[in-house]
């Protein structure tokens, strides 16, 4: 690295004559004398009349202050780059602005925060194998990565003041719980290190909207993803860049973060992992090292279609063809490589990039379908269209995550965030206002936890504990599970009632509904069930008297009768089918390959209905809502059709039609099978007396 004491010389090359054959930068000892170079060499003083040209000084000089610039950043103190789940070289923009300076590359293993990688499958192997991959990487340009261990509020600041850093470039995040991990790093700084976040976004920038058709409408052109750096400075001399630790020793320290200090029914459940298909459970395996692989896996995705005959395409063919199926049409890339999203291994922008990219190859080739597996048929560009869609969802959910941490809510609060198996959903919590509620009549603790926030004033939401870390609360937890159509935040009413009645409330929002994310997943009783189960075990931690209405009473009476150690009490609404105590489920034949509605019937359907109720909101409304016609408001409408037009709404919707024979006979009867069977695994155990108002 050049110093501030170096002089440079270079010569002039060109037509016109300079001033100096050789220009020799003496040693610079302010700014003021770095500025007073640069406009000098910027503006030559020449007469009109006889206008010169030094382009090639001035492209020499700048290239040159730019490592002057990069000595002069350097005195400051070099910059912490805090890698998190961008385990990444490739389109990374926290490198590229911090690229000028002397950085340090950090990544913080804090067992709190990998809570939900223990029951993800290859979930702290992945983890590992990206924060490997990056090590190499970085060392193969010149630098290395810090590996620390412990709670990153200490050990962050520790390194910060050890180093005497000047600044650190972190991710903007929309997950609460990194937002909560980010705010305790940043109270324990100097108050003179510049903390400086960078996003993430396809598109170029805008005014936000939080309506998809206009913010498509107004929306840049698609910006290029950042090359990776050729090269990069060397770590401070004598910095211990520490150790990746093993897969057992990191499995150890998550479990001894939360064993014997979680209720029993949830910790029962610490490493429980669900079952994934084998070719998928593969999938994930290959990818779990790191970003070449990623990088590998993204290329063959790409291309399988159209080479099917290469060996290193065949398995991902088949992978593709095994997720693209008419209730998850254009699902194989979410279904491959969210995990790889999730970590950061790969960008959302790259994704979309490569995927245009290929697909304006493709128009070259006459050929549209490619024969797949077992007769099946591929079009050659399902693969691209598959990525860059799923690139645009998330694109789209993280702007709108972003701008909720400040939206004005009917519940006072503002919405937390949380990402279930790689995609954004949302949720909103309120503590108990009873007196045994810790936080109850204490302004302070109410000001950080468990407040109740006017709506004029949620910039930042009410909290118990974050994500990963132990529940403070001691009220009891109820869950309230929305219908078909609807979201966490139409429980508004219900929310303030409970709190007053001495519950910690939950209003989870599930995937696919209001402002969760919409990617192409295969909805489904199960999936939903799961996504309440993860949540109880991740987020509230501790068993919940549960509510459901419509098809959330359906989804509540399935976990209620498939995981009964975390419901305490049960509660249906208007629930979705009908209760018969003496329903006898059917016997069903494991071999036999369930009917499948073509999916042109299933398109046309699904288009015709989403229209029809699209433009009838108001009137439905007025009718679901006899009693109290009044809370059927206006914005109650107007945020269902804002849902309604999300990217993937429609595709959601289909996947209720498209499973009929599953999902919707099961609404209708197999309801009666889980209502009845978690009512005698109850027994008597729920005797809490609910206060249920109107919506």
């Amino acid at each position: 690295m050049h110093t501030l004491n170096e002089s440079y010389a270079f010569k002039h090359s060109g037509s016109c004559k300079a001033r100096r054959s050789c220009v020799t930068l003496r040693p610079l000892t302010s700014a003021i004398s770095l500025r007073r170079i640069e406009r000098s060499w910027r503006a030559p003083r020449h007469t009109p009349k006889q206008p010169r040209q030094h382009k090639g000084i001035v492209c020499s000089v700048q290239g040159q202050l730019s490592i002057v610039r990069a000595a002069a950043v350097s005195n400051k103190g070099p910059t912490i780059v805090w890698f998190k789940h961008d385990l990444r070289l490739d389109d990374h923009p926290g490198l590229e602005q911090a690229i000028s300076a002397n950085i340090v590359p950090v990544f913080c293993f804090d067992p709190r925060q990998l809570l939900h990688l223990l029951r993800t499958p290859h979930g702290l192997q992945g983890l590992l194998g990206a924060v490997n991959a990056l090590k190499q990487n970085l060392q193969e340009l010149g630098s290395d990565l810090v590996i620390l261990h412990g709670p990153m509020e200490s050990v962050l600041p520790d390194l910060v003041n050890s180093l005497q850093a000047s600044s650190i470039v972190l991710e903007e995040e929309v997950e609460y719980r990194w937002h909560t991990a980010v705010d305790k790093v940043k109270a324990a700084l100097p108050s003179s290190v510049d903390i400086k976040p960078w996003q993430m976004q396809i598109f170029g920038q805008l005014p936000y909207s939080d309506n998809y058709q206009t913010f498509k409408k107004k929306r840049g052109n698609a910006t290029q993803p950042l090359q990776r750096p050729k090269k990069l400075p060397a770590l401070p001399a004598g910095l211990d860049v520490g150790q990746v630790p093993s897969a057992t020793d990191l499995e150890a320290a998550v479990t001894a973060a939360f064993s014997g200090r979680q209720a029993p029914e949830v910790a029962a459940f610490l490493h429980e992992q669900p079952t994934s298909q084998a070719w998928l459970s593969q999938m994930s395996k290959q990818l779990a090292a790191g970003e070449p692989a990623v990088q590998s896996a993204l290329h063959h995705y790409l291309q399988c279609a159209d080479s099917p005959d290469s060996a290193a395409n065949q398995d991902m063919l088949t992978a593709v063809l095994l997720s693209e199926v008419p209730a998850t049409p254009l699902g194989s890339f979410p279904a491959i490589f969210n995990q790889a999203l999730a970590l950061g291994t790969l960008s959302r922008r790259r994704a979309y990039h490569e995927a245009l990219q290929q697909q304006q190859r493709q128009k070259k080739n006459n050929r549209r379908w490619q024969a797949g597996l077992q007769k099946k048929r591929l079009a050659l560009d399902v693969p691209c269209r598959s990525a860059a869609n799923t690139a645009e969802v998330s694109d789209f959910h993280w702007h709108l995550a972003s701008n909720d941490r400040v939206r004005d809510t009917k519940t006072g609060d503002a919405p937390r965030h949380w990402r279930w198996r790689g995609f954004i959903t949302d949720y909103y919590t309120a503590e108990s206002v009873l007196q045994e509620n810790p936080s109850a009549g204490n302004p302070t603790a109410a000001s950080q936890e468990g407040s109740q926030p006017s709506a004029s004033s949620n910039a930042q939401p009410s909290t118990s504990a974050a994500e990963g870390e132990l529940p403070e609360s001691k009220a009891p937890a109820f869950l309230l599970v929305h219908g078909f159509g609807a979201f966490g935040e139409q429980w508004r009413g219900q929310i303030k009632a409970l709190t007053a009645a001495g519950y910690q409330v939950y209003a989870p929002t599930f995937p696919g509904y209001g402002r969760s994310e919409k990617q192409s997943l295969a909805y489904s009783q199960e999936l939903w069930r799961d996504f309440l189960r993860d949540f109880v075990l991740e987020v509230v931690q501790r068993p919940v008297v549960v509510a459901g209405n419509s098809i959330g009473g359906f989804i509540s009476a399935s976990l209620a009768a498939d995981y009964p150690s975390l419901v305490k009490g049960l509660v249906l609404l208007n629930s979705a089918g009908n209760v018969n105590p003496k329903y006898t489920p059917p016997t069903e034949d494991p071999s036999r390959t369930p009917s499948v509605p073509p999916k042109l019937l299933v398109d046309a359907a699904s288009q015709g209905l989403f229209l029809f109720l699209r433009t009838s909101v108001a009137r439905t409304l007025t009718r679901l809502y006899p009693v109290a016609p009044g809370n059927a408001d206006e914005w109650l409408g107007q945020e269902i059709l804002r849902a309604a037009g999300d990217p993937g709404a429609l595709g959601v919707f289909r996947y209720h039609w498209d499973p009929l024979s599953h999902l919707g006979s099961s609404c209708m009867t197999g309801i009666l099978f889980h209502v009845w069977d978690a009512v005698a695994r109850l027994g008597s155990s729920f005797m809490s007396e609910i206060l249920v108002h109107a919506c």
